[in-house]
């Protein structure tokens, strides 16, 4: 399955609600976005570009998945403008962006040092970049190192979990941009329950419908583990999961 494929699967809107606090932190550390030329990189369905826009930037939002495009078109409705883009080859003149913004999206690029590549060459000197990113010890990392085991990546492929490492983001970030900035914040986890939580991902996340897919009749198996790992002593799902919110700018 292609990334493309992989991010027009399921009803992500739900997924969406439950990371906007993510985007809501990423504008407000962004600043000021008044006349700015923000960029929405890997943009879902825009939870990041409708805040941009309210706030006066003049915003160019992509995502590689068709759905995705469209349900942010919809979305915002004229106050960005959309492209189907992959994050490692964008259709965006050197410089043209005064502000990059990516919640939990640039970490699925298949070659990191590709899509930093990418995000330098479109920011202008003296941009900013900012974007989430599970840190490498919490919550959802756990989940994610679970699905790797009954779903294991391609080889070479990186984990998404891997930009949650403080040292691999600075070697990646590299000789390109300065003034590299991490805080770690959290973003709230409720379910009334385990299994309300896998029914919520099945319904709403994309990553997990296709894992479930792929698992196949071990697919059960998969999710018991990441239900103990939510809940082990059963009752409701009350987790702040931990993300790293990095801030950089283009040199």
């Amino acid at each position: 399955m292609t990334t493309m494929d992989l991010w027009g699967l399921a009803d992500y809107t739900g997924f969406a609600e439950r990371l906007a606090p993510a985007a809501h932190a990423l504008v407000d550390a962004a600043g000021p976005l008044d006349g700015r030329r923000v960029l929405d990189l890997a943009a879902g369905n825009g939870n990041v570009a409708v805040l941009a826009a309210a706030a006066g930037a003049q915003v160019t939002a992509s995502d590689s998945s068709p759905r995705m495009v469209e349900m942010g078109r919809e979305r915002t409705d004229g106050s960005a403008r959309w492209l189907q883009a992959d994050v490692q080859d964008l259709p965006l003149p050197d410089g043209s962006i005064d502000v990059l913004l990516s919640s939990f999206g640039l970490i699925f690029a298949p070659n990191p040092e590709l899509a930093v590549a990418q995000v330098r060459r479109v920011l202008a000197p003296g941009g900013m970049l900012a974007f989430t990113a599970w840190t490498s010890d919490g919550f959802m990392a756990g989940m994610n190192r679970t699905m790797s085991r009954f779903v294991p990546p391609k080889p070479g492929a990186p984990s998404p979990i891997s930009w949650g490492e403080r040292d691999t983001t600075l070697a990646r970030l590299g000789t390109m941009f300065d003034a590299v900035q991490m805080r770690v914040l959290t973003l709230p986890w409720r379910f009334e329950s385990s299994s309300a939580m896998i029914e919520f991902l099945l319904a709403h996340s994309p990553v997990h419908l296709a894992a479930s897919r792929a698992a196949g009749d071990r697919a059960g198996e998969m999710f018991a583990i990441i239900e103990a790992l939510a809940a082990p002593h059963g009752g409701p799902v009350d987790i702040d999961a931990p993300y790293l919110l990095i801030t950089a700018r283009a040199r």
